[in-house]
């Protein structure tokens, strides 16, 4: 895509010189992680790449193009209880106890009365780009990997790795390269626009003198993605954020009885706090995964907080939306999408980025996926209702998986299977190299790889109590910066936190 060798050949000494001023700068700007075995008080620089890697230009303006169109139709999911409960509480929410339990919650409270109508949605919409049996870029198309609304994180990190490359090419670090040039490395403000979406909707709640509440997981080792989003709200906006693990919240969160306000009361006050505090917003950087749920107390947490008149980012009701489930029935039922977008543009533009998508239930479209899982297994992934990676089955473990479920599902008098989806595999451009960085390491790997990019999004909804069947009122719908995570090709999985990805940035290619 670049019409030359890339990343450039460099000489050990030369490229050991981008690696140290790389390693340096990275230390010095916050490009960091918590190592796995260390106190709080350590730090290593985190995975990222050398170079910025090729993406073409048009495919990179039509994902942002399409993330206020992404921003909507997930906005009025979110607000449509009847399609949650058909598609979330039917054999999802039956089969899948973590579905299961989230879909209790949101319909405890639907039924107790909604407190807030607002919500917030910091989101992320994931491609691969689609290049099977093609080898001009003018034919390349973009593929939607999955939607994220709870936790969309890097968004701090990879506006770290955008300046980290523009950095090292304006030091002359960089070798002299025809692609690589300023207006090929665009600016990434994911930083400073989804601390603006936590702010919109902190003003919106409209207490000055309350906080904002970010929920992190124990032993958080991507601290410094999410303390620059506490720095920007306090410089820019006057605003404060609390970093508090999931399970603290259990002693220190209450519920005002006459107003619903949430209130904080740490353990061990601060002087310059009052005590208790109220609580604008609650942002989760966890509870995506059941293993963030260390005991029953961070579900009646949970609820605790759904029941508030705090901001939810997400809601309950947000993270619903967001299942895998819910990819699927857009994917596979055109009157599915018809339902929430009513321009056919806007539906064709859309529709453009699906894979093949399948339920693995009893209907007829489920029993066309298990043929194809057993018989087409090499083309395809199969996802739980899961977040976070390291969770889905690839290609020929398919079928062993299915066959080990099955028996499973006998023992335990369950069907498990209706929880899953089956997604056909995206096929990335071959040929593309990268040297990757690892988090800690001194050197750099080169390596074949693919490329995934996330397009940050920001909406801020107020839902119709009052009548279940009306539209939301979308107050802020932006597209608000980008991510690129970089992995080996031998790997299918594309978490960073997790080891399999480094966070990169694109140099846009005509």
């Amino acid at each position: 895509m670049t019409g030359s060798a890339w990343p450039p050949e460099l000489s050990k000494e030369h490229e050991q010189h981008v690696l140290d001023h790389a390693a340096d700068w990275a230390l010095a700007h916050g490009l960091v992680l918590r190592p796995l075995d260390a106190s709080t008080t350590s730090g290593i620089h985190a995975p990222y790449s050398l170079f910025p890697s090729p993406f073409p230009r048009h495919l990179f303006e039509e994902a942002k193009r399409l993330q206020p169109l992404y921003n909507d139709l997930y906005a009025r999911i979110t607000a449509d209880d009847a399609f949650l409960e058909q598609v979330v509480g039917g054999a999802v929410s039956k089969v899948d106890e973590f579905q299961g339990r989230l879909y209790d919650i949101w319909k405890q409270v639907k039924k107790e009365g909604i407190k807030q109508s607002l919500a917030l949605g910091l989101f992320r919409s994931d491609y691969l780009i689609h290049a099977p049996d093609r080898t001009s870029p003018d034919q390349y198309e973009i593929k939607q990997v999955e939607f994220n609304t709870i936790s969309s994180s890097f968004g701090a990190l990879s506006t770290r790795v955008g300046e980290l490359h523009r950095y090292l090419l304006a030091s002359g670090a960089y070798p002299s390269h025809p692609s690589l040039t300023p207006s090929a490395l665009h600016p990434n403000p994911a930083l400073s626009g989804l601390a603006s979406g936590l702010a919109a909707a902190h003003k919106a709640y409209g207490n000055d003198n309350a906080a904002v509440l970010m929920v992190t997981q124990d032993n958080e080792r991507n601290a410094f993605d999410q303390r620059p989003l506490e720095y920007e709200l306090i410089e820019k906006h006057g605003i404060r954020l609390l970093r508090i693990p999931f399970s603290q919240l259990r002693t220190t969160l209450s519920l005002d009885p006459s107003t619903h306000a949430l209130l904080y009361t740490p353990s061990s006050p601060l002087p310059s706090l009052p005590s208790p505090l109220e609580i604008s917003l609650v942002y989760y950087r966890t509870a995506y995964s059941p293993t963030d749920y260390y005991t029953s107390a961070e579900w009646d947490t949970r609820l605790l907080i759904e029941r508030s008149k705090a901001i939810k980012c997400p809601s309950v009701g947000m993270q619903l939306a967001g299942a895998k489930k819910v990819q699927e029935v857009l994917g596979s039922h055109p009157e599915a999408l018809e339902r929430f977008v009513k321009s056919e543009k806007d539906r064709e533009e859309l529709r453009r980025t699906f894979t093949e998508l399948y339920p693995m239930d009893d209907s007829e479209l489920g029993k066309e996926a298990l043929r194809k899982a057993y018989e087409e297994s090499e083309r395809f992934v199969l996802k739980p209702q899961r977040e976070g990676g390291g969770n889905n089955i690839y290609r020929g473990d398919i079928p062993p998986f299915l066959d080990r479920l099955a028996e499973e599902d006998k023992r335990r008098g369950i069907d498990e299977q209706k929880g899953y989806i089956l997604m056909s595999l995206i096929e990335p451009p071959k040929g593309m190299e990268q040297v990757l960085v690892k988090a800690g390491e001194d050197k750099g790997r080169r390596a074949d790889v693919v490329s995934e990019l996330g397009i940050y999004g920001v909406v801020l909804l107020r839902e119709n109590v009052d009548d279940a069947t009306a539209l939301p009122e979308v107050l802020v719908n932006e597209t608000v910066g980008h991510l690129l995570r970089t992995k080996g090709r031998e790997s299918d999985e594309g978490g960073v936190a997790v080891g399999f990805s480094v966070i990169d940035s694109p140099m846009l290619t005509e």
